[in-house]
This record gives structure tokens, C-alpha cells and sequence, in this order.
């Protein structure tokens, strides 16, 4: 059984994904080192949607790790409680694209993997990929290659600047309080600051778009990451429905869709 793990600045995903097509993805919230505890490491390791003989059988567990969040610690704790289950750190040479770029290797694993399932889904046309999480990064993957992109900060990142500017401005909980594009103009200070962040980041993504592939007209957009719902709607505004799609969770599809070959070459090599 593979368990699909992607590891951010402030969430953990996992992903199982069967052969009947039934998939089930978890979301944990990145805690301190010092309190990573018996339940956090239990909310990784059980899954309702498996049955027992399921359950005793070994996991694979893969990992995209991006941030810094001591996995290995993590990985000691699941150790204990199933001695069976193997572990695998993904590294850029196990994603089947070819890069064009300076460095492949300082490329994050979640921007190739995302491009990877992106890529799947879409065959060999041009694609743009956005992933909207601490860092929005916004990458081009055309002839089955990755060809880089550009890196900003997300929303949240954004929203903490506004107070160190001015003690006037007020820090806003993106994701706790933003449930809906913002109305523009904004007619006070919070809601200008809204306007400035969300209709800044549509603008910045609509712009790469256009300036990436300017000729051609069947681009598709994939959109993902923690905050990605939430630029659904403003994208809408500013490109056609059909040149948009939300896939929530593309870094674990990328994951699930590595090489079998490259599966039986690691649990050959755990033999």
C-alpha cells in the first residue's frame, strides 16, 4: 500500500489511493517539534477507508518534502508503532519530465510532482500550474517538459506585511476570515487590503498567462494548494471557465502517479 505524503510550511497531507478508485486524503496541521505527540502521529497512521488485513499489511510511505518540518522524527514514531512500513524521501531524478532549467535539483518536489499529475491530465498540450499555499509558484510544463516559472508570496505570507508597513493597518487572517472575492473598490481599510492582495495575486496569474504563452489559446490552468479555492472565483473573472481547473490535491495525484517501475525498483530494494 502506498501512502502519498506531502509535507509544506504548515500542513501535512496524506494521500491513499486504491485500485478501485476510492481515495481518501487526510490534512494535518504542522505542530511545533516539541509537540509532536501520540496523537499526531496516530491521526497519520489510521485510515477508516482500509480494511484490517489492510491495515497489517506494510505501507509505503512516500514523502515530498518541501519545509522544514522534522519528518524523520515523525518517520522514528511510525517506526514504533508498524516496524513493517518503508520509507522513501522523493528526490527530482525519480519525476519522469524533462527540465528545463538552471538546476533541476533545487527545484521543489511539490512543483515537479504537481506538474507531473498536471501533465497526465492534460497530455502533451501547454499547461500553467499554480499552487497557492505559503508561496504561490506558477509553472509552465509544455512538450512534456517543466520549464520553470515564477515563485511569490502567498496570501497569507502577503497579509503579514500590512501591520510591519503601518501600526495602522491591520493583519488580517486570510484564511480564517476571506470567504468570498472581495466587493472593489474597497470601502475601508481592511477591504482595501483585500482588494490588494486578492485582486493583486488574480492580476499576477492572469499576467504570467498571457506573458507565458501569448499566441496560444488552449492553456490550461491548474490550480491547487491550500488557498486555491479560494482564487477560483476571481480567475473566473479574468479567463474562460474551460481554461481553468481546481485539483485540490495534484502533488499527491503527481506522487501516485510515479513509474511503477520506480516502485518496484525501491521495494526490491528494501528486500
Amino acid at each position: 500500500m502506498i501512502i502519498a505524503v506531502d509535507i509544506g510550511n504548515t500542513c501535512i497531507k496524506c494521500g491513499i489511493f486504491l485500485p478501485t478508485g476510492v481515495s481518501k486524503v487526510t490534512r494535518n496541521t504542522i505542530p511545533q517539534e516539541d509537540r509532536i505527540d501520540e496523537e499526531f502521529v496516530q491521526n497519520l497512521i489510521q485510515w477508516h477507508a482500509l480494511s484490517k488485513s489492510e491495515m497489517l499489511s506494510p505501507f509505503i510511505w512516500r514523502v515530498a518534502q518541501t519545509g522544514l518540518f522534522p519528518w524523520k522524527k515523525v518517520q522514528t514514531e511510525i517506526r514504533k508503532k508498524r516496524p513493517q512500513d518503508r520509507f522513501e524521501i522523493l528526490t527530482y531524478g525519480q519525476i519522469p519530465l524533462k527540465m528545463d532549467v538552471d538546476s533541476p535539483e533545487k527545484v521543489g518536489i511539490d512543483r515537479l510532482l504537481a506538474a507531473l499529475a498536471a501533465r497526465r491530465l492534460r497530455g502533451n498540450s501547454p499547461i500553467l500550474v499554480v499552487d497557492a499555499g505559503t508561496a504561490i509558484t506558477i509553472d509552465v510544463v509544455q512538450n512534456r517538459t517543466f520549464c520553470g516559472g515564477a515563485i511569490l508570496p502567498g496570501l497569507p505570507t502577503q497579509a503579514k506585511t500590512y501591520p510591519k508597513m503601518s501600526p495602522k493597518l491591520p493583519l488580517i487572517q486570510f484564511a480564517r476570515e476571506f470567504v468570498m472575492e472581495p466587493a472593489s473598490p474597497g470601502r475601508n481599510t481592511k477591504d482595501a487590503i483585500y482588494n490588494g492582495l486578492y485582486w493583486g495575486t488574480i492580476g499576477t496569474i492572469r499576467l504570467f498567462y498571457e506573458m507565458f504563452f501569448p499566441k496560444k489559446r488552449n492553456v490550461q490552468l491548474f490550480l491547487t494548494g491550500g488557498d486555491g479555492a479560494f482564487l477560483v472565483p476571481g480567475l473566473l473573472r479574468v479567463l474562460s471557465h474551460e481554461k481553468i481547473a481546481y485539483h485540490p490535491n495534484l502533488v499527491l495525484e503527481g506522487i501516485d502517479q510515479l513509474p511503477v517501475d520506480s516502485m518496484d525498483k525501491f521495494a526490491a530494494a528494501l528486500k
